[in-house]
């Protein structure tokens, strides 16, 4: 864990969640990961909203269902996220 302690130290947003040895950062992943050496992490795992939610229906087996999957899926168009 001195190695771990040592890669967060410089990184310079404070991560979201620390539990253990699990790191959670809220953050533009493209500002995170060009603070982090080379081969120092095990895994990355990303959950971006895909903005496929028109709020809409759509056709599926025959009948009508929403493509609505909640609020934060909406498309905000070409507004730009805020970290």
């Amino acid at each position: 864990m001195p190695h771990a302690k040592k890669i967060l130290s410089e990184i310079k947003s404070k991560p979201y969640f620390v539990k253990d040895n699990f790191v959670l950062f809220y953050n533009d992943c493209l500002k995170i990961l060009e603070q982090i050496p080379e081969n120092s992490v095990d895994m990355i795992f990303a959950d971006p909203p895909y903005f496929l939610s028109s709020g809409s229906f759509t056709c599926q087996n025959g009948k009508m269902v929403s493509v609505k999957k909640g609020d934060w899926d909406l498309s905000n168009g070409t507004k730009k996220l805020n970290y």
